[in-house]
């Protein structure tokens, strides 16, 4: 598919909408201020809202069921697409030159005892697709193979030849690579759903009510439009292969396709747990993947050289030629793997010399079948690197090979435990507190300068006002680190911002500045936790006082001792405790984000569910504030220092309800912003699920502002309309317009700390630089991933990437290689 999406026009229209909407209603609002009647000017916009409201709501109604109205068979045809080019371009790099291997099988002998009875199902090559569609009548088909026999390239070409073959309204084949499966926590059948949302995004989206709240990706497993194609049973963990046969047995029982492959010591361990039920799967037919022939191998690797009576493949004569197979190089070159990997190592490129590349007798002084093996697995990087004038790498053979280590490393023993590499779990690598820190420094130092320049704007329109004291800022983006990430993010932009006002007020620099910079650093984090734990979630989990958070009342002690001691009598405390106590009993981490995929973009989602969590943080904090100030004279001594509320009841009235106006609307932001997918027909790479979750961010800011500055700035330019013009403990510089620059500074910190919190870009970027700096991986990470992948290293599948192959994974994380450690037993020695 190409150009614009019909979800993304309709989000383009609904943005040009709501901005002229907005537009006309603030130029209404200030011709109000000139004729003097702002009352008749309210009253006529009131009902225009309302009308607007409803037409946008059935514009946009009209449109998403035009862009959802395919069912499940379009949805599947979509499918096939997409697995279709996936793997055509997977196929090129791997299958494509000279000629494919004449992978071969023969019925599995003996057979496992749940297999079906023979069908006759020798064959080799392309045959595979004759076998599973004829001979095999409950397409259900098991492949057993010794490592590097070529499992993959085998199911790989089924795929392509069933896609090829498949009419409407009939299974689609998928690849699933079950590494990254763990039965112990899902089954099956969720397992598969959650996959295919994350390697084709689009069918994330929810289904036709016909089918109920679920995702396109469900209804298409639930009506059998998949073909489950489950590569790599044997990269399970020993200890799940029993529960891993009993998952498959519920999720595809007798008369649900399937092919499955695996090691044939590690199946049947499976089949035979100890102490444990033994599971089977019924009418499953299975064959067994045979080694290469001397013949074929000898004339594959000499057709790749150039053809034969070419000095690059007459090198091969002294390896190849020699009667018998006893010997470890002939044992060794049986697996297309190995097969593959002395192709890449000695044989020459379009271009390339033959001279200056490594001759392959080295591997006649190789002893064993595994020393030929480990020698092949690590010449291949340097292979793989080597300068060619055609195909130019930023990353030479000594550079990628220790990314390359360190990154298989991850994969074995990260805390996935998968043999997969995603750029949106790489956060894993990262210690836990990095990025919230980050992010805390970040929105501290925003807050401060958006503030400040905020000030600074309206005071210079504004002759009367008070002058700008830079070193009174920052507090909002306290309130928006607390809702990004907690404690750690809101302490962070906390300090963040101290030292910025201890800067701005240098060289005076006073005790009293220092205490209240930091009451109002713990007070505004206290208040960002109490947001999100609202916000997240249908209702906010109250923890027996037992359980309360111990860090948010400290905190909460802290910012009560802090207050006193800065302003010589017992302002703030009140709020200050009670935020304590609220964020103790419902504390989150912040934002809920659900990074186990990258999100293609976000949409405002109203509802009242979130509008009522909105107006319980808004009468908590502004009951607050109001209880602050009417007890202001009281906490005070009688001598008139306050914090934030003003003695006055109707000046506290007016703080204590733009205050709650602000976190409410803060509040609804985060639980209506939400995650979508993406077009299946885009492109599903990493690059551009990184493109789309990076643009996520801006949206979270866009969509934040426009609502949270007309919610907020309606509501504090009636507050000056009023003669109140202290908010957050500052007098307003005066006018109008300055309730609409209170609007749109948290309404775009809000939509900072959401899109940064739900958004794994922000956290991949900050991997990808903790990962340069501590472990020399590259910088631009994803181009040497993509790199990697056309020069053979990787595959992608989907949006992740694997080695191609387990036991180059295994060999790269593994201990350093003889000839890295100086030990040259069984290693190639140079001739005397």
């Amino acid at each position: 598919m190409s150009g614009v999406v019909p979800g993304a026009r309709v989000r383009r229209t609904g943005v040009v909408y709501l901005t002229l909407l907005a537009v006309g209603t603030v130029g209404a609002l200030l011709v109000a201020l000139r004729i003097q009647d702002p009352a008749s000017v309210l009253a006529a916009l009131l009902p225009t809202w309302a009308g607007a409201y409803l037409a946008w709501n059935a514009y946009r109604a009209d449109r998403t069921e035009a862009v959802v109205a395919y069912g499940p068979a379009e949805a599947a045809d979509r499918l096939a697409d997409a697995v279709r080019r996936q793997w055509e371009a997977e196929a090129a790099l791997r299958l494509a030159a000279p000629h494919p291997l004449p992978v071969a099988w023969r019925d599995a002998d003996p057979a496992p005892p749940e297999a079906a009875t023979s069908q006759r199902l020798a064959g080799q090559g392309d045959e595979i697709v004759d076998v599973f569609t004829r001979r095999v009548p409950a397409r259900r088909l098991l492949v057993l193979g010794e490592p590097g026999s070529g499992k993959t390239l085998l199911l790989v070409r089924l795929v392509l030849a069933l896609i090829e073959r498949r009419e409407r309204d009939h299974p689609v084949p998928v690849l699933f690579p079950l590494a990254s499966w763990d039965p112990a926590v899902l089954d099956l059948r969720t397992w598969m759903e959650h996959r295919l949302v994350q390697d084709h995004p689009e069918l994330g989206a929810p289904a036709s009510d016909a089918f109920g709240q679920v995702t396109l990706a469900a209804v298409l497993l639930e009506r059998r439009l998949v073909l489950p194609v489950l590569d790599g049973f044997d990269e399970l963990p020993p200890t799940v292969g029993a529960l891993a046969l009993h998952r498959l047995n519920e999720a595809l029982p007798y008369g649900c396709g399937m092919v499955l492959s695996s090691r044939p010591a590690e199946y049947r361990a499976a089949l035979q747990p100890c102490g444990a039920v033994p599971a089977r799967l019924a009418e499953l037919a299975a064959i067994r993947l045979q080694p290469l022939g001397a013949e074929e191998v000898a004339t594959y690797l000499r057709d790749d050289a150039g053809g034969p009576r070419t000095a690059a493949a007459e090198r091969w004569s002294a390896v190849v030629d020699p009667p018998g197979t006893a010997g470890p190089v002939a044992q060794a070159l049986t697996s297309p793997l190995m097969v593959g990997l002395a192709r890449s190592v000695y044989n020459p490129r379009p271009g390339e010399r033959h001279e200056r590349l490594p001759d392959p007798g080295e591997l006649l002084r190789l002893r064993t079948r595994t020393a030929v093996g480990h020698h092949l697995l690590d010449a291949f990087v340097d292979a793989a690197y080597r300068p060619h004038p055609r195909r130019p790498s930023r990353w030479s053979a000594d550079r990628a090979g220790p990314a390359l280590r360190f990154l298989a490393r991850y994969m074995e023993r990260g805390r996935d435990g998968t043999a997969e590499l995603a750029w949106w779990k790489l956060r894993h690598a990262v210690p836990t507190a990095l990025p919230l820190m980050l992010a805390g420094v970040l929105l501290g130092v925003v807050a401060w300068s958006f503030e400040g320049i905020g000030m600074e704007l309206t005071h210079h329109f504004t002759p009367d006002g008070a002058p700008v004291r830079w070193d009174q800022r920052g507090g909002l983006g306290v309130v928006a680190a607390g809702i990004c990430g907690g404690l750690v993010c809101g302490l962070a932009a906390g300090l963040a911002a101290l030292v910025l006002c201890v800067l701005a007020a240098a060289p005076e620099v006073t005790a009293q500045l220092v205490l209240n910079r930091v009451a109002d650093a713990t007070t505004l984090t206290l208040a960002g936790v109490i947001i999100s734990g609202f916000a997240c979630g249908g209702r906010p989990r109250l923890r027996r006082p037992a359980d309360w958070d111990r860090g948010a009342l400290l905190t909460a002690l802290v910012a009560a001792l802090c207050y006193p001691a800065a302003f010589g009598n017992g302002c703030g405390t009140a709020h200050a405790l009670l935020y304590g106590v609220a964020a103790a009993a419902i504390r989150t981490d912040g934002v809920r984000a659900d990074l186990t995929s990258p999100a293609a973009r976000v949409r405002w989602h109203f509802s009242g569910q979130g509008l009522g969590r909105g107006l319980q943080v808004g009468l908590l904090i502004g009951a607050s504030i109001l209880l602050e100030g009417l007890l202001s004279d009281v906490l005070s001594g009688g001598d008139g220092a306050q914090y934030i509320a003003p003695p006055q009841p109707r000046a506290a009235f007016w703080a204590a309800l733009q205050t709650g106006t602000v976190f409410g609307v803060a509040c609804v932001l985060v639980h209506g912003l939400r995650a979508v997918p993406v077009d299946l027909g885009t492109s599903v790479d990493g690059r551009a699920l990184l493109a789309n979750d990076r643009r996520t961010l801006i949206t979270c800011v866009l969509t934040a502002t426009v609502v949270g500055a007309i919610g907020i700035g309606i509501q504090s330019w009636c507050a000056v309309l009023t003669g109140s013009t202290r908010v957050w403990g500052a007098e307003a510089a005066g006018g109008p317009l300055w309730g609409f620059v209170v609007g749109i500074i948290p309404a775009v910190l809000t939509g900072l700390a959401i899109g940064i919190r739900q958004s794994a870009w922000g956290h991949y970027t900050v991997a990808r630089c903790y990962l340069a700096l501590r472990a020399g991986l590259p910088y631009d990470l994803m181009a040497f991933l993509t790199d990697a992948h056309d020069r053979g290293v990787l595959r992608r599948v989907g949006a992740v990437y694997q080695f191609r192959h387990i036991e180059l994974q295994h060999r790269l994380a593994g201990p350093p290689s003889l000839s890295e450690t100086g030990d040259s037993q069984g290693a190639p020695q140079a001739p005397r």
